[in-house]
């Protein structure tokens, strides 16, 4: 297959794309109000939401991933509409097809995430890679490239043919917890459900000629690793209590030593001990 176009306007796009994000950045970790680039890049959008409040503080992310899973019922929508899924690599050439099961991974480039009232917010930049979806009979394709996670408002962000950045889908929002902060490993743990945005579906379906694509529909399951700047303080960072995830990490610590090798006879008896003077409480 052919690969994309490599033109002075693309390569503008992708270059005011990095220095828009640069400063969006820098007014997140300085506690400003922004507001990201969906609204701005997508005016026609009924789904733009309104502006954000100023977080209450941020921290940088260094490196991670996210990995996107297209679900089985997704891919096999697009089979009966004749579409298939393709990589798209760093230099917007085609690639293999992407297989049932098998997730597309983008190592971050950038980002920060926020504490907005208790919840995961901020912003995270990828890789220049993407995906294509080709309709197999009329040869029409969309090319989805350089992908943002907007945690802020939960919504999964990418160009479409070298075009205008558009909300391709949203995930729930996830609070700040045990389950998505680790405060000790300095990561940012989310998994969710991507849901096709009602303007992402009408411009694929338009793109690839098909009807294939719907409102709401699960597209992907996303699992994301954010890790932390190392200089900065996580919980002053973020403005969490002082003794966030220490209750966790001291059970996650006594759980680690009861499953370590060579503990001492009699530590084993009195565990043992215990669970038959107290059976109701072993689980």
């Amino acid at each position: 297959m052919s690969s994309l176009p490599s033109t002075s306007a693309a390569r503008a796009h992708s270059v005011a794309r990095r220095a828009g994000a640069a400063v969006a950045t820098a007014a997140v970790a300085l506690g400003l109000a922004i507001v990201p680039g969906v609204a701005a890049a997508d005016p026609g959008s009924s789904e733009a939401a309104a502006p954000v409040a100023a977080p209450r503080g941020a921290i940088a992310v260094v490196e991670g991933a996210t990995q996107f899973a297209v679900t089985p019922q997704a891919l096999e929508r697009l089979k009966q509409h004749d579409l298939r899924l393709v990589r798209l690599d760093a230099k917007g050439q085609t690639r293999e097809a992407v297989p049932a099961g098998v997730p597309l991974r983008l190592d971050v480039t950038s980002g920060v995430v926020t504490n907005v009232d208790g919840r995961i917010g901020g912003r995270v930049l990828y890789e220049d890679r993407g995906l294509a979806v080709v309709n197999t009979k009329t040869r029409q394709v969309a090319r989805l490239a350089e992908f943002e996670s907007d945690l802020t408002r939960n919504a999964v962000l990418a160009t479409v043919n070298q075009s205008d950045t558009i909300a391709i889908g949203r995930a729930p929002s996830q609070r700040i917890s045990r389950e998505t902060l680790d405060v000790a490993a300095r990561q940012v743990r989310l998994t969710a459900p991507v849901r096709l945005s009602g303007h992402a579906a009408e411009r694929l379906n338009r793109t690839t000629g098909t009807d294939a694509f719907e409102r709401g529909e699960i597209l992907a399951r996303v699992t994301s690793q954010f890790n932390l700047d190392e200089e900065q303080d996580v919980r002053a960072a973020l403005g969490l209590d002082k003794d966030f995830n220490t209750v966790e990490k001291s059970q996650s610590t006594r759980q680690e030593a009861q499953q370590r090798p060579g503990r001492a006879a009699d530590e084993m008896a009195t565990e043992e001990n215990v669970k038959k003077a107290f059976p109701d409480a072993a689980g």
